[in-house]
């Protein structure tokens, strides 16, 4: 694995401790949404890292639980707005926005095999599905009890979920694998640590679509986990990272895009 770093956004208040919300790709560029009150979205050359440009929303309300996701097939991104409950989606072709409403809050956003938008939401825990055309609701899934406070839901090509879930004080820091009926298949994770088999807040996941390996951004550890498609450990990857906070998978590229929530945060970029 080769890696290579790139620092993101503004020095802010004379810090440079904001963190990573997410990141994304779309074409020859990558989009890395920021815990900032403007200019939230940097736009970054996919080959170079060259910063391209900023994007403004002002009416993305700032909160640490937003994230960030696109779609290639429509070109367009899509923000989460956790205070407002709603979906924010812009147009990369024409600039156009608009906003769906969401019922709970909504945290983590993916995008599924269909291209619609699959987003995790809290109190209810459940994943809502979204027509990518209207925003409709298209299926909404109620996690088990089991699985609380989840982070980020991405569905698999088995039509099967992989759900993230646990933080500073939950007594169950996991990743499940979940059916449609939000019921927990296999699970990885347990109580919180720092041994195999344990992590420490996990937060967002992304998946190869060619292997269907599943990456974990295993945030207060400090350490990206490598699982295969049944939840079996493969590795840590630590080198360099700092907090996870937002993963990226691009298979075109074979690139993993590690967010970081730390002081001097930034994007890791690991080469696979």
């Amino acid at each position: 694995m080769c890696y290579d770093y790139m620092r993101v956004g503004p020095r802010v208040m004379g810090k440079d401790d904001y963190g990573v919300l997410g990141v994304t790709s779309v074409d020859d560029e990558v989009f890395v949404l920021l815990c900032l009150y403007y200019n939230q979205v940097a736009v970054y050359s996919i080959s170079s890292y060259q910063l391209l440009r900023h994007l403004s929303l002002p009416e993305l309300k700032l909160n640490d639980f937003n994230n960030l996701t696109s779609c290639v097939r429509h070109k367009c991104l899509y923000m989460s707005d956790y205070n407002n409950s709603c979906i924010h989606r812009y147009d990369l072709a024409n600039s156009a926005r608009s906003k769906w409403a969401v019922p709970e809050h909504p945290c983590g956003l993916s995008v599924t095999p269909d291209c619609n938008l699959l987003v995790t939401c809290q109190s209810p825990d459940k994943l809502v599905e979204l027509s990518a055309e209207s925003g409709q609701c298209v299926r909404e899934i109620v996690l088990q009890a089991a699985v609380c406070l989840p982070w980020h839901g991405v569905q698999l090509t088995t039509d099967k979920y992989v759900v993230s879930h646990g933080r500073k004080y939950s007594l169950s820091h996991r990743v499940c694998i979940v059916d449609d009926d939000g019921r927990v298949i296999r699970s990885y994770g347990g109580k919180c640590g720092t041994e195999n088999g344990q992590m420490n807040w996990p937060r967002q996941v992304a998946v190869d679509k060619d292997s269907q390996f599943i990456f974990v951004a295993d945030h207060e550890n400090s350490r990206v986990v490598l699982l295969t498609p049944t939840l079996q450990f493969v590795r840590h990857i630590s080198e360099g990272i700092s907090r996870p906070y937002s993963l990226h998978f691009n298979d075109a590229k074979r690139r993993l895009y590690v967010g970081e929530w730390a002081r001097h945060s930034g994007v890791v970029v690991i080469q696979l």
